[in-house]
Protein backbone atom coordinates (compact mmCIF):
# COMPACT_ATOMS: atom_id res chain seq x y z
CA UNK A 1 0.00 0.00 0.00
CA UNK A 2 2.82 2.39 0.78
CA UNK A 3 4.32 1.81 -2.67
CA UNK A 4 0.90 2.42 -4.25
CA UNK A 5 0.60 5.77 -2.46
CA UNK A 6 4.05 6.78 -3.66
CA UNK A 7 3.23 5.74 -7.22
CA UNK A 8 0.03 7.78 -7.09
CA UNK A 9 2.18 10.81 -6.28
CA UNK A 10 4.45 10.07 -9.25
CA UNK A 11 1.43 9.71 -11.54
CA UNK A 12 -0.21 12.97 -10.48
CA UNK A 13 1.27 15.15 -13.30
CA UNK A 14 -0.07 12.68 -15.89
CA UNK A 15 -3.67 12.51 -14.68
CA UNK A 16 -5.04 13.85 -18.00
CA UNK A 17 -3.37 11.09 -20.04
CA UNK A 18 -4.43 8.50 -17.49
CA UNK A 19 -8.05 9.72 -17.59
CA UNK A 20 -8.13 9.55 -21.40
CA UNK A 21 -6.59 6.07 -21.29
CA UNK A 22 -9.28 4.89 -18.86
CA UNK A 23 -11.92 6.43 -21.17
CA UNK A 24 -10.55 4.47 -24.12
CA UNK A 25 -10.47 1.31 -22.01
CA UNK A 26 -14.09 1.86 -20.94
CA UNK A 27 -15.17 2.40 -24.56
CA UNK A 28 -13.39 -0.80 -25.57
CA UNK A 29 -15.00 -2.72 -22.71
CA UNK A 30 -18.48 -1.60 -23.78
CA UNK A 31 -17.78 -2.43 -27.41
CA UNK A 32 -16.72 -5.93 -26.29
CA UNK A 33 -20.41 -6.62 -25.62
CA UNK A 34 -21.50 -5.87 -29.16
CA UNK A 35 -20.17 -8.93 -31.08
CA UNK A 36 -21.85 -11.58 -28.83
CA UNK A 37 -25.15 -9.69 -28.78
CA UNK A 38 -25.03 -9.23 -32.54
CA UNK A 39 -24.25 -12.93 -32.89
CA UNK A 40 -27.38 -13.75 -30.84
CA UNK A 41 -29.56 -11.77 -33.28
CA UNK A 42 -27.85 -13.28 -36.29
CA UNK A 43 -28.49 -16.84 -35.03
CA UNK A 44 -32.03 -16.42 -33.61
CA UNK A 45 -33.52 -13.88 -36.04
CA UNK A 46 -31.83 -14.88 -39.28
CA UNK A 47 -30.05 -18.24 -39.36
CA UNK A 48 -32.65 -20.16 -37.33
CA UNK A 49 -35.50 -18.64 -39.39
CA UNK A 50 -33.55 -18.66 -42.66
CA UNK A 51 -34.13 -14.91 -43.07
CA UNK A 52 -31.45 -13.20 -45.18
CA UNK A 53 -32.95 -9.70 -45.02
CA UNK A 54 -30.95 -7.45 -42.70
CA UNK A 55 -28.11 -9.96 -42.27
CA UNK A 56 -25.65 -7.78 -44.20
CA UNK A 57 -26.35 -4.80 -41.93
CA UNK A 58 -25.72 -6.90 -38.80
CA UNK A 59 -22.49 -8.18 -40.34
CA UNK A 60 -21.47 -4.56 -41.03
CA UNK A 61 -22.11 -3.54 -37.42
CA UNK A 62 -20.23 -6.64 -36.26
CA UNK A 63 -17.23 -5.45 -38.28
CA UNK A 64 -17.56 -1.86 -36.95
CA UNK A 65 -17.71 -3.10 -33.34
CA UNK A 66 -14.64 -5.30 -33.83
CA UNK A 67 -12.69 -2.43 -35.41
CA UNK A 68 -13.81 -0.10 -32.61
CA UNK A 69 -12.50 -2.52 -30.00
CA UNK A 70 -9.06 -2.50 -31.64
CA UNK A 71 -8.97 1.31 -32.00
CA UNK A 72 -9.98 1.79 -28.35
CA UNK A 73 -7.33 -0.73 -27.28
CA UNK A 74 -4.69 1.07 -29.33
CA UNK A 75 -5.62 4.43 -27.84
CA UNK A 76 -5.53 3.09 -24.29
CA UNK A 77 -2.17 1.38 -24.85
CA UNK A 78 -0.64 4.53 -26.41
CA UNK A 79 -1.86 6.86 -23.66
CA UNK A 80 -0.76 4.48 -20.93
CA UNK A 81 2.67 4.20 -22.57
CA UNK A 82 3.00 8.00 -22.48
CA UNK A 83 1.94 7.99 -18.84
CA UNK A 84 4.37 5.16 -18.00
CA UNK A 85 7.42 6.66 -19.68
CA UNK A 86 6.73 10.14 -18.35
CA UNK A 87 6.28 8.83 -14.82
CA UNK A 88 9.41 6.67 -15.00
CA UNK A 89 11.37 9.60 -16.39
CA UNK A 90 10.33 11.68 -13.37
CA UNK A 91 11.01 8.77 -11.02
CA UNK A 92 14.55 8.23 -12.37
CA UNK A 93 15.38 11.93 -12.04
CA UNK A 94 13.90 12.05 -8.54
CA UNK A 95 15.80 8.92 -7.49
CA UNK A 96 19.17 10.14 -8.79
CA UNK A 97 18.68 13.59 -7.24
CA UNK A 98 17.79 11.95 -3.93
CA UNK A 99 20.82 9.64 -4.07
CA UNK A 100 23.05 12.67 -4.59
CA UNK A 101 21.57 14.39 -1.54
CA UNK A 102 21.84 11.42 0.81
CA UNK A 103 24.42 11.61 3.59
CA UNK A 104 27.80 10.17 2.68
CA UNK A 105 27.30 7.79 5.61
CA UNK A 106 24.53 6.06 3.63
CA UNK A 107 27.08 4.84 1.09
CA UNK A 108 29.30 3.55 3.88
CA UNK A 109 26.69 0.85 4.60
CA UNK A 110 24.86 0.47 1.25
CA UNK A 111 26.66 -1.64 -1.40
CA UNK A 112 27.16 0.34 -4.60
CA UNK A 113 25.99 -2.59 -6.73
CA UNK A 114 22.70 -2.84 -4.84
CA UNK A 115 22.14 0.90 -5.20
CA UNK A 116 22.76 0.62 -8.96
CA UNK A 117 20.29 -2.28 -9.14
CA UNK A 118 17.63 -0.16 -7.43
CA UNK A 119 18.22 2.67 -9.89
CA UNK A 120 18.18 0.42 -12.99
CA UNK A 121 16.64 -3.06 -12.71
CA UNK A 122 14.03 -2.06 -10.14
CA UNK A 123 12.99 0.99 -12.16
CA UNK A 124 12.62 -1.28 -15.19
CA UNK A 125 10.40 -3.53 -13.08
CA UNK A 126 8.20 -0.54 -12.33
CA UNK A 127 8.01 0.02 -16.10
CA UNK A 128 6.20 -3.32 -16.31
CA UNK A 129 3.75 -2.00 -13.73
CA UNK A 130 2.56 0.60 -16.25
CA UNK A 131 3.21 -0.99 -19.63
CA UNK A 132 1.44 -4.28 -18.84
CA UNK A 133 0.27 -4.29 -15.23
CA UNK A 134 -1.77 -1.11 -14.76
CA UNK A 135 -2.90 -1.02 -18.39
CA UNK A 136 -4.10 -4.61 -18.23
CA UNK A 137 -5.71 -4.26 -14.82
CA UNK A 138 -7.68 -1.18 -15.88
CA UNK A 139 -8.78 -2.54 -19.26
CA UNK A 140 -9.50 -6.08 -18.17
CA UNK A 141 -11.26 -4.95 -15.01
CA UNK A 142 -13.70 -2.85 -17.07
CA UNK A 143 -14.17 -5.67 -19.57
CA UNK A 144 -14.88 -8.09 -16.76
CA UNK A 145 -17.56 -5.89 -15.23
CA UNK A 146 -19.34 -5.12 -18.50
CA UNK A 147 -19.34 -8.77 -19.62
CA UNK A 148 -20.69 -9.91 -16.24
CA UNK A 149 -23.62 -7.48 -16.59
CA UNK A 150 -24.34 -8.66 -20.16
CA UNK A 151 -24.23 -12.34 -19.12
CA UNK A 152 -26.69 -11.67 -16.33
CA UNK A 153 -29.09 -9.88 -18.70
CA UNK A 154 -28.88 -12.70 -21.26
CA UNK A 155 -29.53 -15.52 -18.81
CA UNK A 156 -29.57 -15.10 -15.03
CA UNK A 157 -29.63 -18.90 -14.61
CA UNK A 158 -26.52 -19.48 -16.71
CA UNK A 159 -24.79 -16.50 -15.07
CA UNK A 160 -25.46 -17.91 -11.60
CA UNK A 161 -24.17 -21.33 -12.66
CA UNK A 162 -21.02 -19.77 -14.15
CA UNK A 163 -20.41 -17.79 -10.96
CA UNK A 164 -19.65 -21.07 -9.19
CA UNK A 165 -16.32 -21.09 -10.99
CA UNK A 166 -15.21 -17.76 -9.51
CA UNK A 167 -14.22 -19.01 -5.97
CA UNK A 168 -11.71 -21.66 -7.20
CA UNK A 169 -10.28 -19.13 -9.66
CA UNK A 170 -9.95 -16.54 -6.89
CA UNK A 171 -8.29 -19.09 -4.61
CA UNK A 172 -5.75 -20.10 -7.26
CA UNK A 173 -5.07 -16.47 -8.13
CA UNK A 174 -4.38 -15.57 -4.50
CA UNK A 175 -2.19 -18.63 -4.00
CA UNK A 176 -0.06 -17.85 -7.04
CA UNK A 177 0.04 -14.17 -6.14
CA UNK A 178 1.64 -14.86 -2.75
CA UNK A 179 4.13 -17.35 -4.17
CA UNK A 180 5.16 -15.09 -7.06
CA UNK A 181 5.58 -12.05 -4.84
CA UNK A 182 7.82 -13.92 -2.41
CA UNK A 183 9.89 -15.32 -5.31
CA UNK A 184 10.15 -11.84 -6.89
CA UNK A 185 11.38 -10.32 -3.63
CA UNK A 186 14.08 -13.01 -3.37
CA UNK A 187 14.98 -12.47 -7.02
CA UNK A 188 15.37 -8.69 -6.57
CA UNK A 189 17.59 -9.12 -3.53
CA UNK A 190 19.72 -11.66 -5.38
CA UNK A 191 20.14 -9.26 -8.33
CA UNK A 192 21.30 -6.56 -5.90
CA UNK A 193 23.86 -8.98 -4.42
CA UNK A 194 25.00 -9.92 -7.92
CA UNK A 195 25.54 -6.30 -8.97
CA UNK A 196 27.36 -5.56 -5.72
CA UNK A 197 29.68 -8.53 -6.28
CA UNK A 198 30.39 -7.53 -9.89
CA UNK A 199 31.15 -3.94 -8.93
CA UNK A 200 33.43 -5.07 -6.11
CA UNK A 201 35.27 -7.68 -8.19
CA UNK A 202 35.77 -5.51 -11.27
CA UNK A 203 36.90 -2.46 -9.31
CA UNK A 204 39.45 -4.65 -7.49
CA UNK A 205 40.45 -6.62 -10.59
CA UNK A 206 44.13 -5.70 -10.38
CA UNK A 207 44.41 -6.96 -6.80
CA UNK A 208 42.49 -10.14 -7.60
CA UNK A 209 44.85 -10.93 -10.46
CA UNK A 210 47.93 -9.93 -8.48
CA UNK A 211 47.07 -12.52 -5.82
CA UNK A 212 45.96 -15.11 -8.35
CA UNK A 213 42.45 -15.39 -6.87
CA UNK A 214 40.49 -15.33 -10.13
CA UNK A 215 39.07 -18.82 -9.56
CA UNK A 216 37.89 -18.00 -6.04
CA UNK A 217 36.02 -14.88 -7.16
CA UNK A 218 34.62 -16.70 -10.20
CA UNK A 219 33.31 -19.46 -7.91
CA UNK A 220 31.77 -16.88 -5.59
CA UNK A 221 30.12 -15.26 -8.60
CA UNK A 222 28.70 -18.64 -9.66
CA UNK A 223 27.21 -19.18 -6.20
CA UNK A 224 25.49 -15.80 -6.25
CA UNK A 225 24.36 -16.36 -9.85
CA UNK A 226 22.91 -19.74 -8.86
CA UNK A 227 20.77 -18.02 -6.21
CA UNK A 228 19.59 -15.50 -8.83
CA UNK A 229 18.66 -18.30 -11.23
CA UNK A 230 16.93 -20.32 -8.51
CA UNK A 231 14.76 -17.35 -7.54
CA UNK A 232 14.03 -16.58 -11.19
CA UNK A 233 13.14 -20.21 -11.93
CA UNK A 234 10.68 -20.25 -9.03
CA UNK A 235 8.98 -17.13 -10.40
CA UNK A 236 8.80 -18.61 -13.92
CA UNK A 237 7.32 -21.90 -12.70
CA UNK A 238 4.46 -20.21 -10.86
CA UNK A 239 3.80 -17.80 -13.74
CA UNK A 240 3.85 -20.61 -16.31
CA UNK A 241 1.47 -22.84 -14.34
CA UNK A 242 -1.17 -20.22 -13.68
CA UNK A 243 -2.54 -19.52 -17.16
CA UNK A 244 -2.87 -23.19 -18.33
CA UNK A 245 -4.74 -24.12 -15.15
CA UNK A 246 -7.18 -21.27 -15.63
CA UNK A 247 -7.69 -22.09 -19.31
CA UNK A 248 -8.42 -25.72 -18.45
CA UNK A 249 -11.11 -24.71 -15.95
CA UNK A 250 -12.75 -22.40 -18.51
CA UNK A 251 -12.72 -25.10 -21.21
CA UNK A 252 -14.34 -27.58 -18.83
CA UNK A 253 -17.09 -25.10 -17.96
CA UNK A 254 -17.74 -24.25 -21.62
CA UNK A 255 -18.03 -27.95 -22.44
CA UNK A 256 -20.39 -28.40 -19.48
CA UNK A 257 -22.68 -25.62 -20.76
CA UNK A 258 -22.86 -27.15 -24.24
CA UNK A 259 -23.47 -30.61 -22.78
CA UNK A 260 -26.25 -29.27 -20.58
CA UNK A 261 -27.98 -27.65 -23.54
CA UNK A 262 -27.71 -30.86 -25.57
CA UNK A 263 -29.29 -32.80 -22.67
CA UNK A 264 -32.14 -30.24 -22.33
CA UNK A 265 -30.94 -29.29 -18.85
CA UNK A 266 -31.87 -25.65 -19.53
CA UNK A 267 -35.19 -26.38 -21.28
CA UNK A 268 -37.17 -24.76 -18.46
CA UNK A 269 -35.29 -21.50 -18.94
CA UNK A 270 -36.31 -21.19 -22.63
CA UNK A 271 -32.72 -20.58 -23.72
CA UNK A 272 -32.45 -20.25 -27.49
CA UNK A 273 -29.52 -21.36 -29.64
CA UNK A 274 -28.56 -17.75 -30.22
CA UNK A 275 -28.68 -16.96 -26.51
CA UNK A 276 -26.51 -19.99 -25.73
CA UNK A 277 -24.02 -19.09 -28.48
CA UNK A 278 -23.83 -15.49 -27.25
CA UNK A 279 -23.53 -16.63 -23.62
CA UNK A 280 -20.74 -19.13 -24.37
CA UNK A 281 -18.87 -16.43 -26.30
CA UNK A 282 -19.35 -13.97 -23.42
CA UNK A 283 -18.41 -16.69 -20.95
CA UNK A 284 -15.10 -17.30 -22.72
CA UNK A 285 -14.54 -13.55 -22.98
CA UNK A 286 -15.37 -13.19 -19.29
CA UNK A 287 -12.71 -15.60 -18.14
CA UNK A 288 -10.11 -14.34 -20.59
CA UNK A 289 -9.80 -10.99 -18.74
CA UNK A 290 -10.22 -12.81 -15.42
CA UNK A 291 -7.24 -15.04 -16.21
CA UNK A 292 -5.37 -12.04 -17.60
CA UNK A 293 -6.04 -10.15 -14.37
CA UNK A 294 -4.26 -12.93 -12.49
CA UNK A 295 -1.28 -12.78 -14.84
CA UNK A 296 -1.21 -9.00 -14.68
CA UNK A 297 -1.52 -9.04 -10.92
CA UNK A 298 1.51 -11.31 -10.77
CA UNK A 299 3.40 -8.81 -12.94
CA UNK A 300 2.24 -6.09 -10.60
CA UNK A 301 3.61 -8.06 -7.64
CA UNK A 302 7.07 -8.07 -9.20
CA UNK A 303 6.75 -4.38 -10.03
CA UNK A 304 5.57 -3.57 -6.50
CA UNK A 305 8.60 -5.38 -5.11
CA UNK A 306 10.84 -3.22 -7.29
CA UNK A 307 8.87 -0.10 -6.36
CA UNK A 308 9.21 -0.89 -2.65
CA UNK A 309 12.98 -1.17 -3.04
CA UNK A 310 13.03 2.19 -4.83
CA UNK A 311 10.88 3.91 -2.24
CA UNK A 312 12.97 2.40 0.54
CA UNK A 313 15.80 4.55 -0.82
CA UNK A 314 13.55 7.58 -1.29
CA UNK A 315 12.43 7.18 2.33
CA UNK A 316 16.01 7.56 3.61
CA UNK A 317 16.23 11.09 5.08
CA UNK A 318 18.37 13.45 3.08
CA UNK A 319 21.38 15.08 4.65
CA UNK A 320 20.34 17.62 7.24
CA UNK A 321 22.31 20.79 6.71
CA UNK A 322 21.91 24.12 8.46
CA UNK A 323 21.94 25.70 5.01
CA UNK A 324 22.12 29.49 4.92
CA UNK A 325 21.66 30.86 1.37
CA UNK A 326 23.78 33.98 1.82
CA UNK A 327 26.60 32.49 3.89
CA UNK A 328 30.08 33.40 2.77
CA UNK A 329 33.37 32.10 4.10
CA UNK A 330 35.88 34.66 5.29
CA UNK A 331 38.94 35.00 3.05
CA UNK A 332 41.28 34.99 6.05
CA UNK A 333 39.55 32.33 8.14
CA UNK A 334 41.50 29.20 7.17
CA UNK A 335 40.51 25.88 8.78
CA UNK A 336 39.65 25.44 12.46
CA UNK A 337 38.79 22.11 14.10
CA UNK A 338 38.15 22.34 17.85
CA UNK A 339 37.49 19.41 20.19
CA UNK A 340 36.16 17.23 17.38
CA UNK A 341 34.93 13.69 18.04
CA UNK A 342 33.59 11.54 15.21
CA UNK A 343 33.10 7.97 14.01
CA UNK A 344 31.32 6.07 11.26
CA UNK A 345 29.65 3.56 13.58
CA UNK A 346 27.88 4.26 16.89
CA UNK A 347 30.12 3.88 19.92
CA UNK A 348 33.17 3.43 17.69
CA UNK A 349 34.90 6.83 17.59
CA UNK A 350 37.70 7.46 15.11
CA UNK A 351 38.53 11.02 16.20
CA UNK A 352 38.67 11.90 19.90
CA UNK A 353 38.77 15.55 20.98
CA UNK A 354 40.88 16.48 17.96
CA UNK A 355 41.93 20.11 17.50
CA UNK A 356 44.04 21.60 14.70
CA UNK A 357 44.10 24.57 12.35
CA UNK A 358 45.60 25.78 9.09
CA UNK A 359 45.90 29.52 8.42
CA UNK A 360 45.64 31.13 4.96
CA UNK A 361 48.81 30.49 2.97
CA UNK A 362 49.84 27.69 5.33
CA UNK A 363 50.25 24.02 4.51
CA UNK A 364 49.54 21.63 7.38
CA UNK A 365 50.25 17.94 6.74
CA UNK A 366 48.52 15.18 8.71
CA UNK A 367 50.59 12.08 9.34
CA UNK A 368 49.83 8.95 11.30
CA UNK A 369 49.45 5.22 11.12
CA UNK A 370 46.71 3.59 9.09
CA UNK A 371 43.36 4.10 10.81
CA UNK A 372 44.55 6.99 12.96
CA UNK A 373 41.80 9.29 11.59
CA UNK A 374 43.64 11.43 9.03
CA UNK A 375 41.16 10.97 6.18
CA UNK A 376 38.25 11.32 8.60
CA UNK A 377 39.55 14.76 9.57
CA UNK A 378 39.58 15.75 5.88
CA UNK A 379 36.03 14.44 5.43
CA UNK A 380 34.86 16.71 8.23
CA UNK A 381 36.72 19.70 6.80
CA UNK A 382 35.05 19.05 3.44
CA UNK A 383 31.61 19.04 5.06
CA UNK A 384 30.89 15.43 4.10
CA UNK A 385 30.03 14.41 7.66
CA UNK A 386 28.89 16.16 10.82
CA UNK A 387 31.08 15.76 13.93
CA UNK A 388 29.63 14.07 17.00
CA UNK A 389 31.08 16.80 19.18
CA UNK A 390 33.18 19.92 18.71
CA UNK A 391 33.16 22.28 15.77
CA UNK A 392 34.59 22.49 12.26
CA UNK A 393 34.94 25.88 10.63
CA UNK A 394 36.18 26.82 7.18
CA UNK A 395 36.50 30.56 6.78
CA UNK A 396 34.62 30.91 10.07
CA UNK A 397 31.58 28.90 8.87
CA UNK A 398 30.47 25.28 9.17
CA UNK A 399 31.29 23.89 5.70
CA UNK A 400 28.00 22.00 5.64
CA UNK A 401 26.12 25.31 5.85
CA UNK A 402 27.74 26.80 2.76
CA UNK A 403 25.58 27.10 -0.38
CA UNK A 404 26.73 24.93 -3.29
CA UNK A 405 28.36 27.74 -5.28
CA UNK A 406 30.04 29.20 -2.21
CA UNK A 407 31.30 25.77 -1.13
CA UNK A 408 32.88 25.26 -4.55
CA UNK A 409 34.68 28.61 -4.30
CA UNK A 410 35.72 27.92 -0.71
CA UNK A 411 36.82 24.26 -0.61
CA UNK A 412 38.86 22.37 -3.18
CA UNK A 413 39.44 18.61 -2.82
CA UNK A 414 42.09 16.41 -4.43
CA UNK A 415 41.47 12.74 -3.52
CA UNK A 416 43.93 9.88 -3.63
CA UNK A 417 41.88 8.01 -6.21
CA UNK A 418 40.96 10.56 -8.86
CA UNK A 419 37.58 10.12 -10.52
CA UNK A 420 37.55 10.92 -14.23
CA UNK A 421 34.30 10.87 -16.17
CA UNK A 422 33.72 9.84 -19.77
CA UNK A 423 34.01 13.15 -21.62
CA UNK A 424 36.52 15.74 -22.72
CA UNK A 425 39.39 17.10 -20.67
CA UNK A 426 37.45 20.34 -20.38
CA UNK A 427 34.36 18.53 -19.11
CA UNK A 428 36.45 16.78 -16.46
CA UNK A 429 38.00 20.05 -15.33
CA UNK A 430 34.72 21.98 -15.12
CA UNK A 431 32.49 19.00 -14.26
CA UNK A 432 30.12 20.11 -17.00
CA UNK A 433 29.92 23.81 -16.00
CA UNK A 434 29.71 25.54 -19.39
CA UNK A 435 29.95 29.01 -17.78
CA UNK A 436 33.65 28.63 -16.97
CA UNK A 437 35.67 30.74 -19.45
CA UNK A 438 38.59 29.14 -21.33
CA UNK A 439 41.01 31.62 -19.74
CA UNK A 440 40.17 30.37 -16.25
CA UNK A 441 40.69 26.76 -17.34
CA UNK A 442 44.07 27.49 -18.90
CA UNK A 443 45.16 29.49 -15.85
CA UNK A 444 44.23 26.66 -13.46
CA UNK A 445 46.05 24.11 -15.62
CA UNK A 446 49.13 26.31 -15.78
CA UNK A 447 49.16 26.73 -11.99
CA UNK A 448 48.76 22.98 -11.50
CA UNK A 449 51.50 22.18 -14.03
CA UNK A 450 49.07 20.27 -16.26
CA UNK A 451 49.27 22.49 -19.36
CA UNK A 452 52.19 20.71 -21.02
CA UNK A 453 50.73 17.22 -21.05
CA UNK A 454 47.23 18.48 -21.97
CA UNK A 455 48.61 20.31 -24.99
CA UNK A 456 50.36 17.11 -26.04
CA UNK A 457 47.01 15.29 -26.26
CA UNK A 458 45.48 14.81 -29.74
CA UNK A 459 42.73 17.42 -29.33
CA UNK A 460 44.12 19.15 -26.23
CA UNK A 461 41.21 20.28 -24.03
CA UNK A 462 38.68 18.59 -26.36
CA UNK A 463 40.36 15.19 -26.10
CA UNK A 464 37.95 12.49 -24.95
CA UNK A 465 38.99 10.71 -21.75
CA UNK A 466 38.01 7.27 -20.59
CA UNK A 467 35.81 7.25 -17.52
CA UNK A 468 35.38 4.79 -14.67
CA UNK A 469 32.88 2.81 -16.73
CA UNK A 470 35.35 2.34 -19.58
CA UNK A 471 34.40 3.16 -23.15
CA UNK A 472 36.38 5.05 -25.74
CA UNK A 473 38.90 7.73 -24.93
CA UNK A 474 42.45 8.38 -23.81
CA UNK A 475 43.68 6.59 -20.68
CA UNK A 476 45.76 8.98 -18.56
CA UNK A 477 48.56 7.94 -16.25
CA UNK A 478 48.19 8.20 -12.47
CA UNK A 479 50.34 11.34 -12.39
CA UNK A 480 48.36 13.01 -15.17
CA UNK A 481 45.09 12.20 -13.41
CA UNK A 482 46.38 13.82 -10.21
CA UNK A 483 47.35 16.97 -12.09
CA UNK A 484 43.87 17.08 -13.64
CA UNK A 485 42.42 16.75 -10.13
CA UNK A 486 44.61 19.59 -8.82
CA UNK A 487 43.68 21.83 -11.75
CA UNK A 488 40.01 20.97 -11.18
CA UNK A 489 40.32 22.01 -7.52
CA UNK A 490 42.19 25.24 -8.36
CA UNK A 491 39.75 26.25 -11.11
CA UNK A 492 37.44 28.11 -8.71
CA UNK A 493 40.37 29.51 -6.69
CA UNK A 494 39.30 27.95 -3.38
CA UNK A 495 40.35 29.43 -0.04
CA UNK A 496 40.96 25.94 1.37
CA UNK A 497 42.53 22.94 -0.36
CA UNK A 498 42.22 19.40 1.01
CA UNK A 499 44.62 16.71 -0.25
CA UNK A 500 44.00 13.06 0.68
CA UNK A 501 47.30 11.26 -0.03
CA UNK A 502 47.12 12.91 -3.43
CA UNK A 503 50.55 11.66 -4.56
CA UNK A 504 50.60 8.22 -2.93
CA UNK A 505 50.12 6.42 -6.26
CA UNK A 506 52.48 8.45 -8.48
CA UNK A 507 56.16 8.31 -9.20
CA UNK A 508 58.80 10.73 -7.95
CA UNK A 509 58.71 12.98 -11.01
CA UNK A 510 54.92 13.28 -10.90
CA UNK A 511 55.12 13.91 -7.15
CA UNK A 512 57.57 16.76 -7.70
CA UNK A 513 55.39 18.26 -10.45
CA UNK A 514 52.35 18.07 -8.21
CA UNK A 515 54.11 19.74 -5.25
CA UNK A 516 55.39 22.50 -7.52
CA UNK A 517 51.86 23.07 -8.81
CA UNK A 518 50.57 23.14 -5.22
CA UNK A 519 53.04 25.83 -4.19
CA UNK A 520 52.41 27.87 -7.33
CA UNK A 521 48.65 27.49 -7.56
CA UNK A 522 47.50 27.44 -3.94
CA UNK A 523 49.97 28.51 -1.27
CA UNK A 524 51.34 31.46 -3.23
CA UNK A 525 47.91 33.09 -3.32
CA UNK A 526 47.03 32.53 0.33
CA UNK A 527 45.14 29.23 0.19
CA UNK A 528 45.07 27.16 3.39
CA UNK A 529 46.14 23.58 2.60
CA UNK A 530 45.37 20.55 4.75
CA UNK A 531 46.89 17.33 3.45
CA UNK A 532 47.22 13.69 4.39
CA UNK A 533 50.77 12.58 3.66
CA UNK A 534 51.68 9.00 2.87
CA UNK A 535 55.36 9.78 2.43
CA UNK A 536 56.94 11.54 5.40
CA UNK A 537 59.47 13.08 3.05
CA UNK A 538 56.57 14.78 1.27
CA UNK A 539 55.18 15.97 4.61
CA UNK A 540 58.45 17.81 5.28
CA UNK A 541 57.44 20.29 2.56
CA UNK A 542 54.60 21.46 4.82
CA UNK A 543 54.82 24.48 7.08
CA UNK A 544 53.56 22.45 10.02
CA UNK A 545 52.94 18.75 10.64
CA UNK A 546 50.18 17.35 12.85
CA UNK A 547 50.89 13.83 14.09
CA UNK A 548 47.61 11.97 14.72
CA UNK A 549 47.53 8.84 16.82
CA UNK A 550 44.35 7.05 17.93
CA UNK A 551 42.24 9.99 16.78
CA UNK A 552 44.15 12.68 18.68
CA UNK A 553 46.81 15.22 17.71
CA UNK A 554 49.81 14.13 19.77
CA UNK A 555 52.44 16.34 18.11
CA UNK A 556 52.22 19.51 16.04
CA UNK A 557 54.86 21.88 14.79
CA UNK A 558 57.28 22.59 11.98
CA UNK A 559 59.15 19.60 10.51
CA UNK A 560 62.43 20.83 11.99
CA UNK A 561 60.94 21.21 15.47
CA UNK A 562 59.32 17.76 15.38
CA UNK A 563 62.58 16.12 14.28
CA UNK A 564 64.46 17.93 17.03
CA UNK A 565 61.89 16.85 19.66
CA UNK A 566 62.68 13.19 18.94
CA UNK A 567 59.02 12.15 19.22
CA UNK A 568 56.86 9.90 17.05
CA UNK A 569 57.47 11.84 13.85
CA UNK A 570 61.24 11.71 14.30
CA UNK A 571 61.10 7.94 14.99
CA UNK A 572 58.93 7.35 11.93
CA UNK A 573 61.27 9.43 9.78
CA UNK A 574 64.20 7.25 10.84
CA UNK A 575 62.20 4.10 10.07
CA UNK A 576 61.24 5.40 6.61
CA UNK A 577 64.80 6.51 5.86
CA UNK A 578 66.03 3.03 6.81
CA UNK A 579 63.44 1.42 4.53
CA UNK A 580 61.17 0.14 7.30
CA UNK A 581 57.37 0.23 7.16
CA UNK A 582 56.61 2.81 9.82
CA UNK A 583 52.81 2.85 9.34
CA UNK A 584 52.45 -0.70 10.70
CA UNK A 585 54.72 -0.11 13.69
CA UNK A 586 52.80 0.17 16.98
CA UNK A 587 55.45 2.10 18.83
CA UNK A 588 58.17 4.60 18.16
CA UNK A 589 61.11 2.22 18.51
CA UNK A 590 63.56 1.54 15.75
CA UNK A 591 63.95 -2.14 15.04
Amino acid sequence: MRAARHMATVLRPFRAYLTLAIGCALAGALLELAPPLLLRRIVDDHLARRQAAGLSLLAFWYLVATAGIQVAGLGAAYLLAITAQGSLHSLRIRLLAHLQRLPVAYYDRAPVGDTIARATADVEAVDALFSSGVAGLATDGLRLGSIAVAMTILSPALAALSALLIPPLAFLTRLFQLRVRAAEATHRRAIGDLNAHLQETLSGNEMVRAFGREQYFAARFRRILDSVLAAFDETVVYSALYSPLMQLLVALCSAALLWGYARNVFAASSITVGTLAAFVLLFQRFFKPLIALGDEWQSVQGAITGAERIFEVLAVPEEEVSYRPHSRASADGGIRMSGVSFGYLPRAPILRDLSLWADPGEHVALVGRTGAGKTSALHLAAGLYAPWAGSVRVGGIDPRALPVEERRRTIGVVPQMVQLFAGTVRDNLTLGDASVPPEAIERACALAGASDFIRSLPLQFQTMLRGLGGGHGVQLSAGQRQLIALARALLWEPRVLLLDEATAAVDGASDAAFRAGLRRGALARGCAVLSVAHRLATARDADRIAVIDHGRVVEIGSPAVLVANRGLFAAWMELETAGWEWESSRNGAIF
